[in-house]
């Protein structure tokens, strides 16, 4: 199929897409609902959107934020068939880990088990969430980012060298962590 004809089915389903959300809307305002502009815009999403994207020539298929992820357009392992790729907000990550941090700062005083017990239970809950196929490498850095935040604050609880690398390990052998996993396989 050519440049052309790809803008004449894009046409055709611009059509469609358009009348879908007129009808979404009508039914979304039965129940008080509405649709909110600055939050809603028609993209080109799927197998045939990267190839459009290089055609106008971008790098990249657009992605959109919904439900905490990030997704795009990707491949499967292969190469072969179309993926929906999923990746933790960028700026939820960042939120996450200083609300973490500032937590952390607060509580430094409690005791160590208690400390974390709480950060392995954030971690589980963490994972629960963001734990689907795909985005093995944000909540990998998570728990990394979680481990560097650990290291630094009850380090500052004592004197001068309370927490060198050393003890770190054996309070990680003795407290472990849980390891980020995924949870849910959407593939």
């Amino acid at each position: 199929m050519g440049f052309l004809a790809h803008r004449v089915a894009d046409k055709r389903v611009l059509r469609y897409i358009r009348r879908f959300r007129i009808e979404m809307e009508k039914q979304l305002g039965l129940f008080g609902l509405e649709i909110v502009p600055e939050k809603t815009r028609i993209l080109a999403f799927g197998p045939m959107a990267q190839q459009w994207a290089k055609e106008q020539g971008r790098r990249k298929a657009e992605t959109f934020d919904f439900l905490g992820f990030t997704r795009y357009c990707t491949t499967s392992r292969n190469g072969k068939w179309f993926r929906v790729g999923r990746k933790t907000i960028s700026r939820r990550l960042s939120a996450k880990l200083k609300a973490f941090k500032e937590w952390l700062r607060a509580n430094r005083t409690l005791p160590t088990a208690e400390i974390m017990r709480t950060t392995a239970n954030k971690l589980r809950g963490h994972y629960a969430y963001y734990g689907v196929s795909g985005n093995s490498r944000s909540i990998s850095n998570f728990a990394y980012q979680v481990e560097l935040i650990l290291f630094k604050w009850p380090g500052r609880r004592g004197k001068r060298g309370s927490l060198n690398f050393e003890k770190f390990r054996l309070l990680r052998q003795r407290f472990p962590l849980p390891p980020p996993r995924i949870q849910v396989n959407l593939w």
